[in-house]
């Protein structure tokens, strides 16, 4: 067991001797794929470091459908479930296996006399739990600056252009992806065409083929596409003459009403594992933005067509 934890955070910055005295702390717990490791609102006696697999932390939106939002998705040397533990609170959200997982478990009560035994091991493993606690806030604070900053500009956006421009720049700032296309379906010629794009060579107005297998997913799914090896996945077939030739690629959907109306794509093309699962939720966070700004450009142009056909009624004679 002492190898085992020597290769993860936070025991890897930690003397042999402090480490001695941790191993008998600490214990193993394995959970299948959808596996709840524990609930939203129960009581917390044990945090968790993941030893392999990966874990998905969920909020629940609405109970009686099942329906969550994905807050993050957790791999090997993460750890979660430290606030209850900590702080002595019911846990915030759900943590689900998303793959089969081994999870390093460590309990409340034993961390607590970790303090009276060996205040110094106990210190250490603190000080690792913080600076990591620390960057976490940092990178959620960025995150949700990204996404108010998106939101507003995307609400006073007064045309397709200036909303993907916008968006695409946001994003540009923050993932840094070497390509990206906002496409929007067209409802006149009912259709989806490309209205901002970086890194493409596809004009503004340009269609998507009707076969399109990104799009044919989304459509299906209705939730964010991630791939960290799009050659070597089937989830969508790429042809080396396809616009989506590359290595990693994350694209989110625009929904309305529960139908596709659009979605944002990034796409490496020579870098496996380019983008993360927080890129996705990032993404995701700016699509639900980017769907509601779509739906009010709707109506505004609707109003305005109103408007024309009525000033064009008053002009014929009765």
């Amino acid at each position: 067991m002492s190898e085992n934890l020597r290769s993860l955070p936070p025991f890897n910055r930690i003397s042999d001797d402090v480490l001695r005295i941790i191993t008998p702390l600490v214990g193993e717990e394995h959970f299948k794929a959808e596996g709840v490791i524990f609930e939203e609102g129960s009581s917390g006696d044990s945090f968790y470091i993941i030893k392999s697999g990966e874990v998905e932390i969920r909020k629940m939106i609405d109970r009686k459908e099942g329906r969550h939002k994905l807050i993050a998705v957790l791999d090997r040397g993460d750890f979660f479930g430290e606030m209850a533990v900590f702080l002595g609170q019911s846990r915030s959200a759900e943590a689900v296996a998303k793959t089969d997982v081994t999870l390093i478990t460590v309990s409340k009560k034993d961390f607590s006399a970790l303090f009276s035994k060996s205040p110094d091991a106990a210190f250490k493993v603190m000080e690792f739990f913080t600076a990591v606690l620390m960057d976490r806030l940092r990178s959620t604070t960025d995150e949700l600056v990204t996404v108010y900053e998106t939101g507003r500009l995307a609400a006073a956006a007064r045309s397709l252009p200036e909303l993907s421009g916008c968006v695409m720049e946001k994003v540009f700032n923050v993932i840094k992806p070497e390509a990206g296309l906002f496409v929007v379906w067209n409802n006149f010629n009912r259709e989806f065409e490309v209205c901002g794009q970086r890194g493409f060579n596809i004009p503004a107005g340009e269609s998507m083929p009707e076969d399109d297998a990104l799009i044919l997913w989304l459509i299906t799914k209705r939730e964010p596409f991630l791939s960290f090896d799009l050659k070597n996945e089937g989830r969508i077939l790429v042809s080396p003459d396809s616009i989506y030739n590359g290595c990693s690629m994350a694209a989110s959907p625009f929904l309305s009403r529960e139908r596709l109306s659009g979605f944002i794509l990034l796409l490496d093309r020579t870098k496996p594992n380019a983008f993360s699962y927080q890129h996705m939720i990032l993404l995701s966070a700016i699509s639900g933005y980017v769907s509601v700004a779509l739906e009010n450009l709707q109506y505004m142009q609707e109003a305005v067509d109103r408007t024309r056909l009525s000033q064009a009624k008053a002009t014929i004679p009765m």
